[in-house]
């Protein structure tokens, strides 16, 4: 599942590999592998010939700016997935199939989301369109270094709920996930299952300076475990030992969902 270092590094990689090249045919299949001629909502004719000429990402959304300021709007995350190939299309198996939004570049790159319900995460965008969707998410994470820690301070004096839930909630920050939250909360040495009002000051600065600092060096990292840092909890995920103080490492759950965490570190 990608979370938002993962998609920030896929937005990195298409910029350098599709930025100003022209579309020559988009396409969208079925699970069954039947071409849908309406294009789950968006027409062939929005794309064919354009050039791609920007491309942004803001939490879990990554927008395809195309000539005539056309922009493709596409959330990403959860189980649907997204692909740069070249060369001959691989036919997927029967039990990998799965909805495919596919365009072709210049003639010898395509990109390939994959996913269900493909046609509710994709949004064709022009100067009139209605983007309410997007006031509702709370700040980039990645993006809220300096003035930007002030917002999430001020959104973070509005919640009552524990940290954990905070972390993955995208009207707070978008698009974090449950590993970066998992890490976020260590290194700030914080239990997921602490609520908002219970930390001091020193902890909600803490805990705050965590989530770009964390997000960031996994950019920097390639999100690829075997290049965090050794402190990491992240990189223990396996061997179940705290990388701080060797203890075994626990689930708990929280909000439904299981939360990884250091009982003696995180105490």
């Amino acid at each position: 599942m990608a979370e938002l270092p993962e998609l920030e590094l896929l937005k990195q990689k298409l910029r350098r590999n599709i930025l100003n090249k022209r579309v020559n045919v988009m396409q969208v299949h079925n699970a069954k592998g039947e071409l849908l001629t309406d294009g789950a909502g968006i027409e062939e004719a929005s794309f064919k010939g354009k050039a791609i000429t920007d491309l942004h990402r803001y939490g879990q959304y990554l927008f395809l700016e195309l000539a005539r300021k056309d922009i493709l709007a596409m959330q990403l995350g959860g189980e649907l997935t997204v692909d740069l190939e070249r060369g001959p299309a691989q036919a997927e198996s029967e039990e990998e199939a799965r909805a495919v939004l596919e365009i072709q570049i210049n003639g010898h790159q395509r990109l390939r989301l994959h996913g269900t319900q493909l046609g509710n995460r994709l949004r064709m965008l022009d100067e009139n369109s209605d983007v309410d969707f997007l006031t509702k998410l709370g700040p980039d994470p990645l993006m809220v270094h300096g003035e930007g820690l002030a917002v999430l301070r001020e959104a973070l004096s509005r919640r009552r709920s524990a940290l954990r839930n905070i972390l993955l909630d995208d009207a707070f920050a978008p698009g974090i996930g449950a590993v970066w939250a998992d890490e976020i909360l260590y290194q700030a040495r914080l239990r997921p299952d602490r609520t908002a009002p219970s930390l001091t000051d020193e902890e909600r600065d803490r805990f705050l300076e965590q989530i770009p600092k964390v997000l960031d060096r996994a950019v920097r990292c390639q999100a690829k475990t075997n290049l965090l840092p050794k402190t990491f909890l992240t990189r223990h995920r396996e061997d179940n030992l705290c990388p701080g103080c060797g203890a075994v490492l626990e689930t708990l759950s929280v909000g439904g969902k299981n939360a990884l965490f250091c009982p003696a570190c995180q105490s």
